[in-house]
């Protein structure tokens, strides 16, 4: 076969159809399963253009019967319902960008915990000049905190929002955090600087914050460092890691406009938009998710017979389930009996 210079993709096609001739696409790898979509859709786009030009008989035919092998692989079991389909969205496409781009995600986290420990060091040094990064905003909030935690006497009460309150502040909650993280993914495009500079200032943050609260003498006998981390462990437990999911998406895009390989740059932007916008959705997801624990779990006090201590610990505890339940889903794969019919969801063809 011949004309259109694309002979290996056709050889790679035919290759996967074969393996997956009788066993169905149960086996075909991961990786191969993504495959096949776009190397079925090139291969459309070459028949499309041998049979215009009416060049190369034979390869048209041979190309043809690629084709019809790989349609009828990936049309198989096609999902009949919207809300089935909408369920493999959310339960295995998104999940498996997560899995296709954890390089990304992990050298935000990494960025992120990086400049928290810059962030803790820099408020150990120069405690005024830290807390003016915070805002006057942030800081006075960390202070009312903590003047609220001695008149009550006791810290479990310092975090309390009223319950009338709770559906508003979980909105404002998740809209803030979306906001943050939506600026993150789109500065990708500026070769991925912003988006690391967002990242790193959260972290920073994190590690100014997380100092003031260690450090500060809150006038009262209580483990300011349990309560700390009681306070954002039901929620930053995912709230966090969703913000570097974000990020990971705005360095997909960043690297795909700056390092487009062999293909031209609009390409490479567009193959990077399929896995930006199922990052950006696992995020947002997410921190639905954490904005509800944020509003509704995170602020509530211990029954009176729960030493407040202990109440803490259970916050830590319970922030620990969520964060691994949410490892769970991005690490969730399609089970045999459905890796068809998760096929065709993500192939669009």
């Amino acid at each position: 076969m011949s004309a259109v210079g694309h002979e290996r993709d056709w050889e790679q096609l035919r290759a996967l159809v074969a393996k997956a001739q009788g066993r169905g696409l149960g086996a075909l790898s991961e990786q191969e399963l993504w495959d096949l979509p776009s190397l079925y859709r090139r291969a459309l786009s070459d028949l499309s253009l041998l049979r215009t030009t009416g060049s190369a008989p034979q390869a048209q035919q041979e190309l043809t019967a690629i084709c019809n092998a790989a349609h009828g692989l990936i049309y198989r079991r096609r999902a009949r319902e919207g809300v089935f389909n909408l369920w493999q969205h959310i339960a295995y496409e998104l999940p498996a960008a997560a899995r296709r781009n954890r390089s990304m995600i992990l050298l935000c986290a990494a960025v992120m915990a990086l400049f928290t420990v810059v962030g803790w060091a820099h408020a150990a040094l120069n405690p005024p000049l830290a807390e003016s990064v915070l805002g006057p905003r942030m800081a006075d909030g960390i202070r009312t905190t903590l003047e609220a935690a001695r008149e009550e006497g006791d810290l479990g009460l310092a975090a309390q929002i009223e319950p009338k309150q709770r559906v508003a502040m979980w909105l404002a909650i998740t809209l803030n955090n979306w906001a943050v993280s939506v600026r993150a993914a789109l500065f990708g495009i500026a070769a991925g600087v912003l988006t690391l500079l967002v990242i790193a200032f959260n972290g920073y943050m994190l590690g100014v914050v997380g100092y003031i609260y260690f450090t500060a003498t809150p006038g009262i006998h209580v483990n300011l460092p349990l309560y700390f981390i009681a306070g954002i462990a039901p929620h930053g437990s995912i709230e966090l890691p969703a913000i570097c999911v974000a990020g990971g998406a705005g360095m997909l895009l960043g690297l795909a406009w700056v390092f487009p390989g062999q293909r031209p740059r609009g390409e490479a932007l567009r193959t990077a938009s399929a896995d930006f916008w199922k990052l950006l959705q696992v995020c947002l997801l997410t921190l639905i998710a954490a904005g509800l624990i944020e509003g509704f779990i995170t602020p509530l006090n211990p029954p009176s017979a729960v030493p407040i201590t202990l109440w803490y610990a259970l916050k830590i505890v319970f922030g620990a389930l969520i964060f691994t339940l949410w490892l769970l889903w991005l690490n969730n794969k399609p089970r045999q009996s459905s890796i068809s019919a998760y096929a065709d969801t993500v192939s669009d063809v």
